[in-house]
């Protein structure tokens, strides 16, 4: 069985929703806390600044970043 690097859909989604209730999420492949890391972000003159968070396992590697605000995936 092969095992892809990437997060599927559901799994992004998983995640996200904890994000937005405030909590730390598992990683959905091996179920370790995530690492939260906030990526910061001027504006560069575009009216409005980015805040985005990079969500990693210490185990599997893998990893997320998402705009908080928007709730999407980048």
């Amino acid at each position: 069985m092969s095992d892809t690097a990437r997060f599927t859909a559901a799994e992004e989604q998983a995640i996200r929703d904890t994000v937005q209730r405030g909590g730390t999420p598992p990683c959905p492949r091996c179920e370790v806390p995530m690492t939260r890391r906030p990526i910061g972000g001027g504006s560069f003159g575009l009216g409005y600044q980015r805040q985005r968070e990079w969500l990693l396992c210490a185990q599997c590697r893998r990893s997320v970043i998402f705009d908080v605000k928007r709730g999407t995936r980048l």
